[in-house]
């Protein structure tokens, strides 16, 4: 782990890929490390002694741990890694399920392809991290003893879910541009459910059907002089026949339903009239 007392951070990222979880540790990376790598830094040394933008984030840390405290973490060579990826491959994917082999897979090329000499696991964002050493052993110790199914209970449960990426919850995600993660190819075959469903395209015929109804739309007949003479000479006809019933039979209803049908009536063969 770079040492923030001798400034060791200066110039650390940006070489190499990087994989990032969210407080569990990932069953993937824990095939890559074992008991014997775990190491003890300084929360303090997690910031460059000289660096003025991490002044209060050091001061805040010297509040809250003191200059001494430590957490563990783990670091181990590449060759070793990427070996150990290699002899518990068919042990992991058994416990796992087969369907989660090509991610396996590429996660073993992640690491051959995209990684340094050396890959760190850093904890020290962990909320218990200075704690973190017992249940650090414990989960090592689980990658070796995988055919315990409880070893393994929690981590089926969240694969069960239907809202759980697996990719996400078995090797994490790439926070770098080096080495992106996953690759398109792993993402098609397990999509992450937590993004949003893409609007699904419409069938073929119902498209061309929408395509040529835009690009050909119904003219509009243009309106003349005759359609508002039209329109005012039929509710003065209805309005007639209206007050006519009522003069010959002194029926308020007779009239309503004399101006219904003569009004029904006009305006249908007005209709007809502007359609030719």
């Amino acid at each position: 782990m770079p040492e923030g007392s001798r400034d060791e951070w200066r110039g650390f990222f940006g070489d190499g890929a990087e994989l990032e979880a969210n407080a569990f540790f990932p069953l993937f990376w824990r095939a890559l490390f074992s008991a014997g790598d775990i190491r003890h830094a300084r929360f303090i040394d997690a910031y460059d002694i000289s660096d003025e933008a991490s002044a209060v984030d050091r001061e805040e840390c010297l509040a809250d741990f003191g200059a001494e405290a430590t957490f563990p973490y783990l670091v181990v060579d590449k060759a070793t890694a990427v070996a150990r990826l290699t002899q518990r491959r068919e042990a992991v994917i058994g416990a796992v399920g087969e369907r989660y082999r090509p991610i396996y897979e590429s996660f073993e090329a992640l690491i051959a392809q995209h990684f340094a000499d050396h890959i760190l696991l850093r904890t020290d964002g962990l909320p218990d991290a200075a704690d973190a050493e017992p249940w650090l052993r414990a989960d090592l110790d689980g990658v070796d003893h995988l055919h315990d199914s409880q070893a393994l209970a929690s981590l089926m449960a969240d694969l069960a879910r239907y809202d759980t990426d697996p990719i996400w919850t078995l090797a994490g995600l790439s926070s770098s541009s080096d080495g992106a993660w996953p690759p398109a190819q792993l993402r098609e075959r397990f999509p992450d459910p937590r993004q949003r469903k893409t609007r699904q395209p419409l069938p073929r015929q119902q498209a061309e059907t929408s395509d040529r109804a835009f690009a050909n739309p119904k003219p509009q007949v243009a309106r003349n002089w005759l359609d508002p003479a039209l329109e005012w000479l039929g509710a003065f006809v209805a309005a007639g026949a209206a007050l006519g019933a009522y003069y010959f039979t002194s029926s308020a209803w007779l009239a309503v339903l004399a101006f219904l049908c003569v009004a029904v009536a006009l305006g249908f063969s007005i209709a007809k009239l502007r359609g030719r």
